[in-house]
């Protein structure tokens, strides 16, 4: 059921059409940035799905470091054990953007399916300053028992937030409501809306209540200089402060209710996660004419690296048994060192 890669690896399937991440950047226009940046995680979403099996969970520790042709670069470390929690940092070319965050996989089980989310924040810091926060579907496999094959389906909503220009957008996975098309009647069809949030006045505030504070704050341009993003030297401490660090004063999501105020519709899309995009009656993203790039491993990574883990190895070698007696040497190991942690009052 295991395939010979660290969950940290598999991270970074999704991530592989940096094109759209570049036109973000390069839009001036705040709707636009973000019809690109939910272009670019739409055109993702079903790579994590290609295939079913598990990957090993990292160790404490455990980093991976990977290239993309474009120039790209991304640094991922695990920095909790319990909760297992993965740290990661994507770097733009010539630094046009950086996308970091913290994914905590949480999964529920039924009797023929298993649901999993990832826990934790996500955000695209822009070198113009402008700032996108990003909140993932959940993934549901089916059909894992009594059936000739399995079936991946994305469920609920993703949401991508520009609290400075207040723009939300919010995208429902499922069948599209009144859609003619059948690509958009199936289970792998979506629809979103982009909306311009008009905030009341504060006559209209006190009228209706008021409502509570968001808890997003952008950071000041000294929050900015404060954090490196050139390499491992920054993302252990960084991303252990969590939202904090990024200038974040919560863990909950931007997104102010609606009942704070008007909100005007600026852009809509529909489409198919598992062939297209359309933004209005402009096609956006088509997956057969998308070129996807490819992580390719650092030559030279730290030890910490995933790839010297030797269960990994002996299993890409196809040596199942050597490859079950490592994974079982590692996970006592990590156990021994929590126990020394939690004895010694340390955390992890």
């Amino acid at each position: 059921m295991f395939e010979p890669r660290s969950y940290l690896q598999k991270l970074t399937d999704p991530w592989v059409y940096p094109r759209f991440l570049q036109l973000a950047a390069q839009s001036k226009d705040p709707v636009e940035r973000l019809q690109w940046v939910v272009t670019y995680f739409i055109a993702g979403f079903h790579r994590a799905l290609r295939q079913f099996q598990k990957p090993f969970n990292p160790i404490l520790g455990e980093t991976w470091q990977a290239t993309a042709a474009d120039g790209s670069r991304i640094f991922l470390e695990q920095i909790s054990h319990h909760p297992p929690i993965s740290a990661f940092q994507l770097l733009g070319p010539h630094g046009a953007y950086t996308f970091c965050g913290q994914s905590q996989p949480s999964v529920s089980y039924k009797t023929n399916a298993i649901k999993t989310s990832a826990r934790g924040f996500r955000v695209i810091d822009f070198a113009d300053g402008g700032r996108v926060e990003v909140h993932f579907p959940s993934y549901t496999l089916k059909g894992l028992l009594y059936t000739s094959a399995p079936r991946g389906e994305l469920a609920g909503t993703a949401e991508f937030i520009d609290a400075a220009n207040g723009l939300h957008a919010v995208v429902e996975f499922g069948p599209v409501e009144g859609a003619r098309s059948s690509v958009l009647q199936r289970p792998d069809a979506f629809s979103g809306t982009i909306y311009l949030q008009q905030p009341r006045t504060p006559v209209e505030r006190q009228a209706s209540g008021g409502v509570p504070d968001s808890g997003w704050v952008m950071p000041t341009a000294g929050d900015k200089a404060k954090r490196s993003t050139s390499s491992f030297s920054s993302i252990g401490s960084m991303m252990r402060t969590g939202l904090g660090g990024l200038g974040l004063r919560s863990k909950s999501s931007p997104a102010v209710a609606e009942e704070a105020g008007v909100r005007d519709v600026v852009a809509s899309c529909t489409g198919n996660w598992l062939s297209h995009l359309d933004w209005g009656h402009d096609r956006w993203w088509t997956l057969l004419e998308e070129a996807a790039v490819e992580w390719e491993p650092v030559p030279h990574p730290l030890p910490s690296d995933c790839r010297y883990r030797e269960d990994l190895a002996a299993l890409a070698a196809g040596d199942v048994k050597a490859a079950q007696v490592a994974k079982e040497a590692l996970e006592q190991r990590q156990r021994a060192d929590a126990k020394l942690r939690k004895a010694g009052g340390g955390s992890g």
